[in-house]
């Protein structure tokens, strides 16, 4: 009998991570955001070693702090540490970089919120100011935007259009990106974040796109016919939203006529492409734990949030008169992007 309770003991110990696995992991995942910013992985090119004090140079690191940061990558297995005092990423290494988006969302984003858990948990303490508007956007932008970018295109290449909205843009890069993809089309991002669109500003200059873009610092469900940028609106034949419309689907009052508002705004739209992280069932989590949800629906929760279902948002869509064209998953798991005609 003792042994069998050891046995489920360590069983479960293997499925929920140890408290050493726990421990330094979380370090590592610190660490890896350290790295983020101090610009390691744009040093550090795929394939390529680079001496230590080359790196401490060209990020202005005092040179034992940065070996004690490639000291905890080298023990993890994100980078390996040769006898010139050179460093290369190894093959974990270079996943982490291509993931690094989750790091910037957890550590950077909600790092704060994330650590003050158990002061926030009676709901008298608000949660202001405790998560990094900036970071979230750059962050989202980060988790799997490749797999995304590859979808729109799909997605847009098959209908005509000669004008964008992305609301809730964050930095901009999607909008920009599409814009890119398609050169005699123009586009408007909206976003009520002050940080947000201040990185899409600086990102669109950057392009060379302030032509052919415009950014609003606004609520989208404070926008209306009367707008002062309405001829812009106006012309908008596809509106996209990333990760945001969990955000709108809160707001219970509005739940029902949230496309009509959207339609008030955009008259001449024919398409919402509509991506977002749903809830993700507890016996598929213990199974399987995937990056990502479980700390989504979490910091959520702190929010007072709620994450719809899929079955929830599928109904949503179908009352408000939308066509389900197409509903793909991708990235994270229950992530989706629904293509919905008007």
């Amino acid at each position: 009998m003792v042994g069998d309770k050891m046995n489920l003991v360590t069983e479960q110990a293997k499925i929920s991570h140890d408290p050493h696995t726990l421990f330094n992991y979380y370090l590592g995942a610190n660490v890896l955001y350290a790295y983020h910013q101090i610009g390691l992985f744009d040093i550090v090119k795929p394939n390529q070693t680079v001496s230590v004090a080359d790196i401490a140079f060209q990020t202005g690191s005092e040179i034992m702090r940065l070996k004690a940061l490639l000291r905890v990558g080298e023990v993890l297995g994100y980078l390996s540490h040769y006898q010139d005092d050179s460093i290369q990423l190894s093959l974990l290494g270079e996943e982490m970089r291509k993931h690094i988006g989750y790091i910037i969302w957890s550590v950077g984003a909600y790092g704060d919120m994330l650590s003050r858990l158990g002061d926030l948990h009676t709901g008298v303490q608000g949660w202001s100011g405790l998560r990094d508007e900036g970071k979230v956007a750059l962050g989202s932008d980060l988790m799997n935007s490749s797999i995304l970018e590859n979808l729109l295109s799909e997605v847009l290449d098959s209908f005509p259009f000669q004008s964008i909205c992305d609301f809730g843009c964050g930095n901009g890069s999607k909008l920009i990106n599409m814009l890119k993809r398609y050169p005699e089309r123009k586009g408007v991002g909206i976003d009520i974040s002050t940080a947000a669109i201040g990185l899409a500003r600086q990102n669109v200059k950057h392009h060379d796109l302030s032509d052919r873009v415009t950014l609003l610092h606004a609520n989208i469900l404070d926008m209306n016919v009367s707008h002062n940028d309405i001829e812009v609106l106006g012309e908008v034949e596809v509106v996209t939203s990333f990760m945001m419309m969990h955000d709108l689907f809160n707001i219970t009052e509005i739940r029902e006529t949230l496309f009509d508002r959207l339609r008030n705004v955009f008259p001449k739209v024919k398409y919402f492409l509509i991506s977002d992280t749903l809830q993700t069932p507890i016996p598929y989590l213990k199974e399987k734990l995937p990056i990502f949800n479980v700390g989504f629906e979490l910091v959520h929760a702190y929010m007072d949030v709620y994450i719809p279902t899929k079955e929830e948002y599928d109904l949503a869509f179908q009352k408000a008169g939308l066509t389900i064209e197409r509903c793909i998953p991708f990235g994270p798991t229950s992530t989706y992007l629904y293509v919905l005609k008007v």
